[in-house]
């Protein structure tokens, strides 16, 4: 397979996450974002299995948590590019889940999906390993600052 332009990656993350037009491609007009821009999904999952290209997480399961992902706005809102390096995307605002309220899980990844109904790998857009283990228990609300979660794509 051949490499991608750093230029179209930067174009094609901008349409994923940002709902923004890639234009030239075909026509004038280009590869169109959608009229209503809609959420990407963002699940945590625990240190139960190793997630891979091939292999799901276990997403967690803690009383509080909101299973299928908390939704993340396909805009600006919710995401950016990196300006110094197009292939990495983060998030813009704070993504918080669902306070635990009882039971304990040890959080290693969080998956970003296309949907919130979805339970397959083709459903699946990225994962990323945490760069540590996040332990959670009664009275953790888990929740990542505006720029901490970072998928890089190549």
């Amino acid at each position: 397979m051949a490499n991608a332009s750093a230029n179209f990656e930067a174009d094609f993350l901008e349409l994923l996450f940002l709902n923004t037009d890639i234009t030239g491609i075909g026509d004038a007009t280009g590869l169109q974002g959608s009229p209503t821009a809609g959420s990407l999904y963002v699940r945590l999952c625990t240190d139960a299995v190793t997630v891979t290209d091939t292999q799901l997480g276990t997403e967690c399961a803690y009383t509080g948590y909101v299973a299928k992902g908390v939704a993340v706005a396909r805009s600006a809102a919710g995401w950016e590019i990196d300006s110094a390096t197009p292939s990495i995307i983060q998030n813009t605002a704070e993504i918080a889940f669902g306070a635990c309220t009882a039971g304990t899980e040890t959080a290693k990844y969080v998956e970003v999906w296309k949907n919130n109904t979805g339970s397959t790998i083709a459903d699946r857009i990225a994962w990323v390993a945490l760069g540590a283990t996040l332990a959670i228990s009664a009275g953790v609300t888990p929740k990542f600052a505006a720029g901490e979660m970072t998928f890089e794509f190549d």
